[in-house]
């Protein structure tokens, strides 16, 4: 064996448990942001979005589906923050290479989003173990939605800015999203 490979080695036996603590760091950090909530910090709260926020009735250019809720499946979110990809969006963490949403369930959603009765004034933290990230989706022209089933919340960016709304009562009750994008739990 060269001495370059036993310098190599050693090195790493050495510091090995270093390597390791470095690379679970690097996985969880983002999480920090999303625990503390600072990617909550600074939306505009109990006002309807305008028209210019509402995202187009058109295909997204990017959908994702969000992880494991850290609330009540917190075993899962430990194996996908260990071993699956993750992609940070709008300080929020999602599945990279998740084919998420069929692309007739993207542009139905895209259109349910393109309503503005689709969406009603924040009224509060739910009591739902905090916002979570469940799906995103964002257009060319700049627009992303991030929406939380669990609270029943979406986030709707447009320059540099964005609207924290509840769902409409009547989008929440007849469950619109949820036929969207889990049409296999409608009975």
């Amino acid at each position: 064996m060269s001495a370059k490979i036993r310098g190599l080695v050693t090195w790493l036996r050495r510091y090995w448990g270093l390597i390791v603590l470095l690379v679970l760091l690097l996985r969880f950090f983002p999480f920090v942001g999303i625990a503390t909530e600072w990617n909550l910090r600074g939306a505009i709260v109990h006002k309807l979005p305008e028209a210019s926020f509402l995202p187009p009735p058109v295909a997204p250019v990017e959908v994702r589906s969000g992880r494991a809720h850290p609330g009540f499946d917190a075993p899962r979110l430990i194996a996908e923050l260990l071993f699956l990809p993750t992609a940070i969006r709008q300080g929020h963490a999602f599945k990279r290479n998740d084919p998420a949403l069929s692309p007739g369930a993207a542009v139905a959603l895209a259109t349910l989003l393109s309503d503005p009765g689709t969406y009603s004034e924040w009224l509060g933290e739910s009591a739902c173990g905090g916002f979570h990230a469940d799906w995103y989706l964002r257009w060319d022209d700049g627009h992303a939605v991030i929406i939380c089933e669990g609270c029943q919340e979406i986030l709707l960016y447009y320059q540099n800015r964005f609207i924290r709304c509840d769902l409409s009562r009547e989008t929440y009750k007849e469950k619109k999203i949820e036929a969207i994008v889990r049409p296999e739990s409608q009975g």
